[in-house]
């Protein structure tokens, strides 16, 4: 069986694994960094499947290397047979498996942590991997079989991959502004005037994302000169500061829970009112039947998420 595979040299799991390392890191110097030897060793590895498999599994993009199609294709081979190995050892040792979850840094605290206990459960108590990823990264990652469930916006997903799907929320957006930065006796109708915007000092993102983006193009038809003065990497650093009263931010509904009322003003931010993202979880459907994971199991873990 399988003679034709066996009988030429240049297949190991050393080179599988090399592979992999550079797949995952996406050049070699990342996947060895300071490691010139280990850098020669993985360059020659990957020539050696090269001729194995008769194909080009890397291109030259500019001074960049990057997989080719049949390089991708190899890498997600690797992945999922590892994987099955992997589930198999632990299995036999009678010890849990593990599964990665990746969403944005705010969603892992602000709805995955929460309910934590409810998808351990659904996957009988196995150990969880929290991963922080923007929804495109997340995407690919899990069509790759990178990670096994993602949480992102509905509108990431192709339509091809969209029957590994369960919605869960729909995430709104409000302006959330410390009492102590504006006058006693400010009304929800002065709230929600561009001209108190232009007065307040904002924190809000600065990773050039689809959020961030939209906050700062909605201020912008509103008429706003948006300048925040503080520019954060995750709107958990933004909430943190509202709730200091240091700034006034933009916050999904998600970010809502705890943030003192008494000290906070929250009214909808209304340039953003039709603009409600679908927070779907996403699974890669021939993993999950590779892993043993039941439509059912997927239900009660997107229950608990809800």
């Amino acid at each position: 069986m399988f003679t034709d595979l066996f009988s030429r040299s240049g297949l190991s799991l050393d080179r599988l694994r090399s592979f992999l390392a550079l797949a995952h890191a996406g050049s070699i110097a990342k996947a060895a960094p300071g490691d010139v030897t280990r850098q020669s060793q993985i360059s020659r590895q990957v020539g050696e499947l090269e001729a194995f498999f008769g194909s080009e599994l890397t291109e030259r993009r500019g001074k960049t290397l990057a997989l080719s199609e049949a390089g991708k294709r190899l890498a997600m081979l690797i992945q999922q047979q590892m994987q099955d190995l992997d589930d198999f050892r632990i299995e036999q040792s009678q010890a849990k498996k593990a599964f990665t979850i990746g969403t944005s840094a705010s969603v892992l605290d602000w709805l995955v942590v929460p309910a934590m206990a409810g998808i351990r459960a659904a996957l009988d108590h196995a150990t969880v991997r929290l991963m922080a990823m923007r929804s495109r990264a997340l995407v690919d990652a899990v069509r790759d079989g990178r990670i096994d469930f993602a949480i992102v916006r509905e509108d990431a997903i192709p339509n091809v991959s969209r029957a590994g799907t369960l919605s869960l929320l729909k995430l709104r957006f409000y302006l959330c502004i410390p009492k102590k930065l504006i006058k006693r006796g400010t009304t929800t109708e002065e709230l929600s005037k561009p001209s108190l915007w232009q007065t307040l000092p904002f924190a809000a993102g600065n990773d050039g994302g689809q959020l961030d983006s939209t906050i700062r193009e909605a201020m912008q038809a509103a008429g706003v000169e948006f300048r925040p003065v503080v520019e954060c990497s995750s709107m958990l650093q933004a909430r943190q500061l509202i709730e200091r009263g240091e700034c006034a931010g933009i916050l999904p509904s998600l970010g809502l829970a705890t943030l003192p009322s008494n000290d906070t003003h929250i009214v909808e931010f209304a340039p953003l009112k039709s603009h409600g993202r679908h927070l779907v979880l996403h699974w890669n459907e021939r993993q999950m039947r590779r892993r043993g994971v039941t439509k059912e199991q997927m239900e009660l873990i997107a229950h608990a998420l809800r």
